[in-house]
């Protein structure tokens, strides 16, 4: 079945597109693992938000429950967490890289061929980096 948007075919079967309530419950699993996840990457909430784009009073935000994440923040912070091996081991384990998930980042990259999992010594120079 070919999915359409906004009345266009768009060529994305839809067993490869995340409606809004499943991108939701990853938004929540993922602000639940959020503190975790920082403790495993060794960064504080400055660190994560320059590495990742988000900032750090919005990731403060949501860790307290003050604000909700949205997908934005969500691609963001996933692509930092999976970059890392002990952090890709705790959301594997706790069911956030589904096959729904990949799939779903596999299909709807520019790049499907590229490896986008960026090595932990990277992650250790951009913490290098951005420490101002």
């Amino acid at each position: 079945m070919i999915v359409k948007v906004a009345g266009r075919k768009c060529g994305m079967k839809a067993e490869n597109v995340l409606n809004q309530k499943k991108k939701e419950a990853y938004c929540s699993k993922l602000t639940e693992l959020l503190p975790l996840l920082r403790a495993r990457l060794g960064m504080t909430q400055e660190e994560l938000g320059k590495v990742s784009g988000v900032s750090r009073v919005t990731i403060s935000q949501i860790e307290s429950g003050r604000a909700k994440m949205n997908w934005l923040h969500f691609s963001a912070l996933m692509m930092v967490c999976t970059a890392d091996r002990n952090a890709k081991e705790l959301l594997y384990v706790r069911g956030m890289l589904d096959d729904a998930l990949l799939r779903f980042y596999q299909v709807n990259s520019d790049h499907p061929q590229l490896n986008v999992v960026v090595p932990p010594d990277i992650i250790s120079f951009l913490k290098e980096y951005t420490a101002d």
